[in-house]
This record gives structure tokens, C-alpha cells and sequence, in this order.
């Protein structure tokens, strides 16, 4: 492997570990907004707080960036989800 595509490697690395704390921060968050969804009686999925979430992060990202970075949020979103659902199933 080269010096350079190692040191690209490196950018993609350092990203990785200042996305992943976020990630589980912005899921403690998911835990919270799960809660009070079953507490409220609310479903899970909440189409349109999720096409506010696409278009915030499109602007976020840029024209170039705007598809794929909505792509990824459209996982993150749907594991989101799974996530408050399997939530819900161990309360009961």
C-alpha cells in the first residue's frame, strides 16, 4: 500500500472516530424520543420529522454532497427505527 493511500486512509479514520461518538449520542437521543413516543401513544415513524431531517442535512452537505450524504441519513434513520422499536418490545 502506498504513503498516500495510507495517509487518505488516515482522513477516513479520524472521521470515524469523531462520527461514532456522535452517533451514539445522537442514539441516546433516539432512546429518549422513544420513550416519550410510547409514553404519548406516538408511532415510531414519523414521515414528515423525516423529510425535515433530508432536507436540513442536504443543506448541510452541500449541492455535491447532498444525495449521498441523505442516503446515509436514510439508514441512520431507519435503524433509528429498529432501534425504538425492539425498545418498545422490551417494555412490554
Amino acid at each position: 500500500m502506498s504513503d498516500k493511500l495510507e495517509k487518505a486512509r488516515l482522513k477516513v479514520t479520524e472521521a470515524d472516530e469523531q462520527i461514532v461518538p456522535l452517533l451514539v449520542k445522537r442514539l441516546a437521543a433516539v432512546k429518549e424520543i422513544g420513550r416519550i413516543k410510547q409514553e404519548e401513544g406516538l408511532k415510531i415513524k414519523d414521515s414528515g420529522r423525516e423529510e425535515q431531517v433530508l432536507e436540513k442535512v442536504a443543506e448541510l452537505a452541500g449541492h455535491e454532497n447532498a444525495e449521498y450524504v441523505q442516503q446515509i441519513y436514510k439508514e441512520i434513520m431507519a435503524q433509528a427505527c429498529k432501534f425504538q422499536q425492539k425498545q418498545k418490545e422490551e417494555i412490554k
